[in-house]
């Protein structure tokens, strides 16, 4: 497996793993699988930031993306000492492998080299458990529930805010 920061030549295994994560997780993300399925492949590179402030990390597996963390600094002046994580998602065949916690540490350990960046924050659905405990072991605490948070599929979904803050 390896682990390394996205660029627009992976557009077209990006929109895959994004459609894929829509279809088999709808109550994981804000965005739905009817929304994307019809973007373009130059709709999907100008979502893939080349920068340092904002980034995809990507798990391969033989040059296959099988999972993504996505990180976004604030750009508003008032703002950007926050970062957000998002998108985060792995190919049910690899996960219990740990692909999700390095993903997690890889986009970690590169956010907080961001000059200037003092909280990192997320969402999860409150019923993710498993998610929810991976990113307390890494320091995130919860701040904020939101009832209601997500309608999918006739139902109404919670989700958890959660912080990071970075002490420098």
């Amino acid at each position: 497996m390896k682990m390394r920061v996205l660029s627009k030549k992976d557009a077209e295994q990006f929109q895959r793993l994004r459609l894929e994560s829509l279809i088999k997780e709808p109550t994981s993300f804000a965005s739905s699988y009817e929304e994307e399925q019809h973007r373009t492949y130059d709709d999907i590179k100008t979502r893939i930031p080349e920068n340092q402030d904002s980034f995809i990390y990507g798990a391969f597996v033989e040059e296959i993306l099988v999972g993504m963390t996505g990180f976004q600094r604030e750009d508003k002046i008032k703002f950007k000492h926050k970062g957000f994580i998002w998108g985060v998602y792995i190919t049910e065949e690899y996960r219990g492998k740990g692909y999700s916690k390095q993903l997690l540490e890889n986009t970690l350990t590169k956010a907080k080299n961001i000059q200037g960046l003092k909280q990192i924050q997320l969402t999860v659905a409150a019923t993710n458990n498993s998610a929810k405990k991976l990113y307390e072991s890494y320091g995130f605490e919860t701040f904020g529930y939101e009832k209601g948070a997500l309608y999918v599929d006739g139902f109404y979904l919670d989700e958890e805010h959660m912080v990071l803050h970075i002490s420098k």
